[in-house]
Order: C-alpha cells, then structure tokens, then sequence
C-alpha cells in the first residue's frame, strides 16, 4: 500500500514539472493572432497613405481644371481667405495685392458677405 501512494506521489510530481515545459497551445494562438493585428494595422496604414496621396492627386488635379477654366493662377485666395484677411485688418488694396484680383472684385465680395 505504501508503494503505490510513493509512485502516485512520484507520477504527480513528474506530471507537475512536465506541465511547466509543456508548450501551450492558447499561447502560440495568441502569438499568431498578434501578429495578425500587427500586420492589419500596417496595411491599414499603407492604404491610409495611398488614398492622402490620390486625394491630393485629385485635388491638384481639380485645382489646375479649374483654373485653366477660369484662367486665374492655381494659387489664388478663396472667397474665405479674403474675408479672413479683411477680419484681420487689411484693407482692400492689400487684399487686391495678395489675391491677384481687382479691387472691385475685392469691394464687391466683401459686400456680399457682410
């Protein structure tokens, strides 16, 4: 009888420490799925940089169509740059300066918007 307690004792004691270098499953599972995510959220990124760089393509794209439209220069002020630049204090000569546009224009823009 005391034989088999010493090797039911013996047995649990070799299953104990072989649990200890036993690999876990869970573990490499969790391992993989982190590298999942990691390798998600970089494609994620690289297709966030893509569409930047083709929205602003496209808005350069626009840009220049439009003004080879209207004829005015690519890097004119919009309606809302002039009226920031009135709120800021420059007269309607400065603003004509900086827009490329008459003052007139200027006078009569200004006019609509106050």
């Amino acid at each position: 009888m005391s034989g088999l307690v010493i090797t039911m004792f013996s047995v649990s004691a070799i299953l104990f420490i072989l649990s200890f270098t036993r690999k876990d499953p869970a573990k490499d599972v969790e391992k993989q799925l982190e590298n999942f995510s990691i390798t998600l959220m970089q494609e994620m990124y690289q297709l966030k940089k893509k569409m930047k760089t083709i929205e602003e393509e496209f808005v350069i794209g626009n840009e220049a169509a439009s003004a080879a439209e209207t004829g005015s220069v690519p890097n004119e002020l919009t309606r809302d740059d002039v009226l920031a630049l009135y709120e800021e204090g420059f007269d309607i000569k400065d603003i004509s300066k900086k827009t490329n546009r008459s003052e007139g224009d200027i006078d009569e823009l200004l006019a609509h918007n106050r």
